[in-house]
């Protein structure tokens, strides 16, 4: 390797290195996704960046609550995140989204009764 391909390899693991880093110097923390289901069956919650790159979160029970986290690398997406629903005893998804929970504080995700009414608000930090 040249000299100057030595720099430019520096270059770019500091700035692959630089975007895990939050301002204050520490690493990006995922985000919180609070949720509430007023549903009748058990729901699969999935988070995709975009239509693509599903991560499964876990399962809400029958009108039940619950928490999980997307994690940093996920939430980072041009694209904007959607949440996908699996109502699991209908068989039948439905989309939440999209939404953009950079520097967010949580995501408040309510499953409502019937599944393609649900909605998703962002909540930031008020410091």
């Amino acid at each position: 390797m040249t000299r100057m391909s030595h720099g430019f390899v520096a270059a770019v693991a500091l700035a692959a290195y630089g975007c895990a880093l939050t301002p204050g110097g520490l690493p990006a923390q995922p985000t919180s996704v609070w949720i509430r289901s007023h549903n009748r069956s058990a729901v699969d919650v999935y988070v995709l960046c975009g239509s693509s790159d599903a991560l499964w979160l876990g399962a809400v029970a029958v009108r039940g609550a619950d928490a999980f986290e997307i994690p940093a690398r996920q939430r980072d997406c041009v694209r904007g995140l959607n949440f996908f629903l699996v109502v699991r005893s209908a068989g039948r998804g439905y989309w939440v989204g999209p939404f953009r929970p950079r520097r967010a504080e949580a995501v408040d995700l309510v499953i409502e009764k019937y599944a393609g009414l649900s909605s998703a608000r962002v909540r930031y930090d008020q410091h």
